[in-house]
């Protein structure tokens, strides 16, 4: 994970940033709720962001929809956004709290 992405995780379930830790079992089913919240606010943002451009190519002149479309496609594809990223650290909290573990991080 980037570490970028480990942070904007403690920032949302309002913990101190660790390099290294464990979050403890009793504390995960409050921690997946969080970054449930935070997965579905992201989400929506960027439906909104999706229908604002919609919206605009809509409204759009055929040139100017032809000159959008060519300046996203110079952009590149679109970017991996926080639900994705935080996925894998979901269902990793869902099996640890199925099997009563804790979610150890750390450098080997």
């Amino acid at each position: 994970m980037f570490e970028e992405t480990a942070r904007r995780i403690f920032e949302v379930i309002d913990q101190p940033w660790m390099e290294e830790g464990a979050f403890p079992v009793e504390d995960l089913p409050q921690i997946l709720s969080l970054l449930e919240a935070a997965s579905q606010q992201d989400k929506e943002h960027l439906a909104e962001i999706r229908a604002a451009r919609e919206k605009k190519l809509r409204e759009a002149t055929y040139d100017e929809e032809l000159k959008m479309l060519e300046e996203e496609k110079k952009r590149g594809a679109e970017k991996v956004h926080f639900y994705q990223r935080i996925a894998p650290l979901q269902d990793m909290i869902r099996r640890a709290i199925k099997h009563g573990d804790p979610v150890v991080w750390g450098r080997p």
